[in-house]
């Protein structure tokens, strides 16, 4: 069982930035696991909490609805992936609407963005 603490505190003493990431990269585990074997329903269960979790600090710490609304669909993920078949369309279209929070919470942390090269 994970140490939600010492994570909560890792998380934490991260820049917005990088926090901003660490979100993004478990929205994008937490689509890979899930899409695999039923027999992982743990791990994905852990994945979705520490994504829960980082939302909801980021929440608490800036305020912005828009992670209201994450918290909320992962939520709503969370009853709809255990009920839902791997191969149904109500189950591909929430790990689509789940890599898009992804992309977007990684765009929103400006971690891709390239530096522009002097000549």
């Amino acid at each position: 069982m994970p140490n939600w603490d010492s994570i909560e505190q890792s998380f934490l003493s991260l820049s917005r930035q990088k926090q901003l990431g660490e979100l993004a990269s478990s929205l994008a585990r937490l689509k890979s696991w899930s899409l695999t074997d039923k027999a992982n329903n743990p791990v994905v269960s852990v994945v979705l909490d520490e994504a829960v979790l980082y939302t909801s600090l980021m929440e608490r710490e800036s305020g912005s609805s828009e992670f209201t609304q994450l918290q909320q669909f992962l939520q709503d993920w969370r009853i709809s992936w255990s009920n839902a078949a791997v191969e149904s369309a109500e189950f591909l279209n929430m790990n689509t609407s789940l890599a898009k929070w992804s992309d977007r919470i990684l765009d929103m942390s400006g971690l891709l963005q390239v530096a522009s090269i002097p000549d």
